[in-house]
Order: structure tokens, then C-alpha cells, then sequence
């Protein structure tokens, strides 16, 4: 092994960053490259591969010029990844088309109905895989889309790649993906932690274009001549293949033993358990994930789409260019706890727990002269903190503890806003840990695997040790009361819009563009 430096490509839903981390877990460095979103129709979302590659291309070599580590001195390249996208391509290496559904499209609902026919209900099918995303989701139907719509590229497929599929191949020349992206794909048999042979015959979906699956610090390959030119990498340099960000997020969060828990807001907005066995209860659809090479080592997950990326929203939309995020929060503060009764529902992406329904749109209720821009952006975090309320009442129901818990452990971008994360205690009466760095939590999560895969750490365990705790937020019990007065008020509101959602959905896959 070479050195004991780590770089670790996080690629999410807005771009590539590129950290390197010691064999503390400190961060050294860090490159950040954005890549568009493209939205050709309602409830479509596509990216561009080659944009991805180009983002990874341009982060290295930021990361490895402020960090001025030789790059003879990282030992092992690895990945996070945004989850649930599948990329085409043939045998000799060729993409087979410009633009990829990623993770949040959900076109392909008709194929999903048809999973659902065959296995004699949603529930039925829900229990073999374990995927708590509604069905347009799946990549397992998004496959099923492609052969559908778009045969010619179907059948000169070799293999279908996860984003950093598409990735570790530019850089090794070597195809494979782990068990924790292939867990959040709706086609394997989550109990037996192997393929579902009955759903890819459902689907009539070929299972050899799916690629290996291996363990996440695995090696996928080392860096080949060609790339090192291309990123400045050293070639030989082993890459490991990390995982899905969700899965990441879990391990960089320390959540690796069971009944730990942990909150992460970052674009989306999701809660992630640790335990030792999967939960495939229909009444409420968890994600189960399993990436961890050991046995009984289950993530249940519960995702919404709209987290962090409803603050973007909100700040480009309701503050001047020149105003930033303190700005707002200072805004937000001076409004009182339940901001004078204005409600907002956070579905700005629909889709995800707890309704699972692409109709759901973001909506605010109860505003009246009085409020301002302060109300709307507290509302705004009160309204995202109610939902994670409701997805840590659906983890209770199934058996999952979480409102006893001493402390959750909160990762992502999001949770560096210290008015939100107490808003996040208040309204769901419960302690906050924030990580050290929290916005690195899914890149520390693959650094973990790298390591582990090279051997820098012995364990999981050993290298979870090294996440540490940068603030704690306890309830305050006067806001606590307030909240929960408007907390049914909130829950209430999405049953009695469901049909106005639906209506507003159909009126924007007719009238609305490509944005």
C-alpha cells in the first residue's frame, strides 16, 4: 500500500465531490464539480454520464492541487453514488445514450403496474424486495421501460451501470457493482441477499446484463494508464467499489450496530436504522438495505425526495442573490415556533415516504397578510421536520425504537443550519447529535469501505469509532408543546389535497416544459 490517503468521488444528485481523508478521517481536501438536471417531461429526471465523468475529471484534480498530496500517496479510490439510476452499454464499452433516468424519474409507471399484476398485488411484490420507493422508481421497471420503448438499445446492452458503474469502468476498465446499490433496485430477494431469478422473469429483463455483484470494499480494479493522464491519478492505484449514498450515509454516520439511528438532510431527506434483520411489512413499505459484509446487517431506510433542496428553493426564489444562508436563517429565528400557523407540505419532488406518491406537490396553507418571507422559511424547515416526525412514527410501527432513543445522529449539508436542527428537536422531542463533518458523512461512509477494502482498518467497527460528535441539540419543552398542537393540523392536510394533487399533476403533464 502506498499511503494511507483516501479519495473518495460523491457523486450525488448536483454534482461530483472529490474529498480526500487521512487514515484519522479528517478531511485534507476537497473538489466540487456541478452537473445539470434535466426534466424533458413531467416526472422525468435525467443527467448526462458523460457529465458525471467530466465532474470526477475536474474534482480530482482540484482536490489533489489544494490538497498537494503525490498521488503515489492515496491508497485506494472509492465511490458514494446517488442510487437507482441504470446507464446502457455495450460490450466494447459504448454508452448507448446521451442522457440517463436517474434515481427520481418515474416514468415508468405501466411497467410497474404490470410487476404488480403478476405477483397478485403491490404488497406481494413489496415483500420479495424489500424497496419502499413506489414503483415508477424501480430500476427494475425502468429496465423493463427500456426494452418497452426502446429495444434497439436494449438488446445491444451488455451491461446496465449504476452511476458509479459508469465511473469505476472509465477509470479500470472493469465492470461490477456491490450489494448495497443492487439492494435499492427492486430485484433482489432481500432475506436471501441474492437476485430475484422470479422478478427479472416478471420483468423478462435479462439477469446477465446486470453486472457482479460483490461486497462494497471490494477491488474493482486499479487506475489504468489512459485515466491517470486523463485525472492525474497514479495508474496501478487500486479502486475499491463503495456504494449507493444512502448506504454510505449509514456507515459514515458510525451507524454500524443495532438500533442505532441517524437523520440525513441533504438534497433528499432521509432516517436510516441499523438491525439485524430486514422489515418487509407492506403497511409500511421500509427500505431495507444491505451492504454490510457480515451477517444480519440491515439499513431500514424511509426517504423523502424534497429535503435540503426545498431550502435551495426557497433562498433562490425568496432572497436576492446577494443575501445568503445566514440571512435567512436570521429570518426564520425571529419567527415564533409554529409560525403563526403557516403550514407548508414539502412534496417539491414527489414521491417517497410517507404517501410514496409522485402526484404529491409542495404546498403552503394558512397564509394570511401578516406573514413574510421569515414565516415561509420557517414553515418551510417546521414543514420538513413534521415529515421526518411522521417517517420516525412509521419506524415505531414497525417494531423500530426511536422516540426512547438518547440521541439521532444528523448528517448532511442541511444540518449545519443550527435553527433547523433545533427545530428538528423541538418538533420531534428528541436529542440531536451532529457529526463532524456532517456534509462529508456520505464521503467518510465510502472512505470506511476503501479503507477496509485496502486494509487500513480491520472492521467497520474499528473505523466508525473515528466518526465523532461537533454539537448536540436538546428539546426545548415550550416549543415541543406548541408543535405538537400543529402537528395532527400538518398530517391532515395531504389526505384532504390528494385529489386536488392529482388534478394539478394532470394539468402539468399537459401543459408544463422542459425546464
Amino acid at each position: 500500500m502506498a499511503g494511507k490517503y483516501i479519495l473518495v468521488h460523491d457523486l450525488g444528485t448536483t454534482g461530483n465531490k472529490a474529498v480526500i481523508v487521512n487514515d484519522k478521517l479528517e478531511l485534507l481536501a476537497s473538489g466540487y464539480t456541478a452537473f445539470k438536471s434535466y426534466y424533458p417531461h413531467v416526472n422525468w429526471v435525467e443527467q448526462s454520464p458523460e457529465e458525471w465523468w467530466g465532474a470526477v475529471v475536474e474534482s480530482t484534480k482540484e482536490a489533489l492541487a489544494t490538497s498537494k498530496i503525490d498521488p503515489g500517496d492515496i491508497a485506494v479510490v472509492v465511490f458514494s453514488d446517488q442510487m437507482m439510476s441504470q446507464t446502457p452499454m455495450s460490450k466494447d464499452g459504448k454508452l448507448l445514450w446521451d442522457r440517463t433516468p436517474i434515481w427520481a424519474d418515474c416514468r415508468s409507471g405501466e411497467q410497474g403496474e404490470r410487476m404488480h399484476k403478476y405477483f397478485g398485488g403491490l404488497d406481494n411484490y413489496y415483500k420479495i424486495h424489500g424497496v419502499g420507493w413506489q414503483s415508477e422508481m424501480h430500476v427494475i421497471n425502468k429496465l423493463r421501460w427500456v426494452k418497452d420503448n426502446m429495444p434497439e438499445v436494449y438488446k445491444k446492452t451488455y451491461k446496465f451501470l449504476q452511476c458509479k458503474e459508469v465511473i469505476g469502468y472509465r477509470l479500470t476498465g472493469n465492470i461490477a457493482t456491490d450489494w448495497g446499490d443492487a439492494s435499492m433496485c427492486a430485484y433482489m430477494d432481500i432475506k436471501a441477499r441474492t437476485l430475484s431469478k422470479e422478478i427479472f422473469k416478471a420483468a423478462e429483463i435479462d439477469m446477465d446484463k446486470i453486472p457482479e455483484v460483490r461486497e462494497s470494499h471490494d477491488l474493482l480494479g486499479h487506475i489504468t494508464s489512459e485515466a491517470a493522464k486523463i485525472t492525474g491519478l497514479k495508474a496501478g492505484t487500486p479502486v475499491c467499489l463503495g456504494s449507493g449514498d444512502v448506504i454510505c450515509s449509514d456507515v459514515g454516520a458510525g451507524v454500524v450496530s443495532p438500533g442505532e439511528v441517524y437523520t440525513y438532510i441533504g438534497s433528499a431527506n432521509w432516517t436510516g436504522v441499523f438491525r439485524e434483520e430486514p422489515s418487509t411489512d407492506p403497511a409500511v413499505k421500509m427500505n431495507c438495505s444491505t451492504c454490510l459484509p457480515w451477517p444480519h446487517a440491515y439499513h431500514l431506510v424511509l426517504i423523502t425526495a424534497a429535503g435540503g433542496i426545498a431550502q435551495q428553493w426557497i433562498k433562490d426564489n425568496m432572497y436576492s442573490a446577494d443575501e445568503d444562508y445566514d440571512v435567512m436563517t436570521a429570518a426564520a429565528a425571529a419567527v415564533s415556533p409554529g409560525s403563526d400557523g403557516l403550514v407548508f407540505l414539502p412534496y417539491l419532488r414527489g414521491g417517497g415516504a410517507p404517501h410514496f406518491d409522485i402526484n404529491a406537490r409542495g404546498a403552503y396553507l394558512g397564509a394570511l397578510l401578516p406573514h413574510n418571507r421569515g414565516h415561509f422559511t420557517r414553515a418551510l424547515y417546521e414543514g420538513i421536520s413534521f415529515n421526518i416526525r411522521w417517517l420516525y412514527e412509521l419506524f415505531e410501527s414497525v417494531g423500530v425504537p426511536i422516540f426512547s432513543l438518547d440521541e439521532v445522529r444528523a448528517i448532511g449539508g442541511g444540518v449545519l443550519n443550527n435553527e433547523w436542527m433545533q427545530i428538528y428537536a423541538d418538533v420531534n422531542s428528541l436529542p440531536f447529535a451532529r457529526v463532524a463533518n456532517p456534509q462529508q458523512a456520505t464521503a467518510t461512509g465510502g472512505a470506511i469501505m476503501g479503507g477496509v477494502g485496502v486494509g487500513i482498518w480491520d472492521s467497520y467497527q474499528e473505523a466508525a469509532k473515528l466518526v465523532g460528535i461537533s454539537k448536540r441539540f436538546k428539546p426545548n419543552a415550550e416549543a415541543t408543546a406548541m408543535y405538537d398542537e400543529l402537528y395532527p393540523i400538518y398530517k391532515s392536510a395531504y389526505p384532504a389535497l390528494k385529489g386536488l394533487f392529482d388534478k394539478i399533476a394532470a394539468y402539468q403533464v399537459k401543459y408544463m416544459h422542459e425546464k
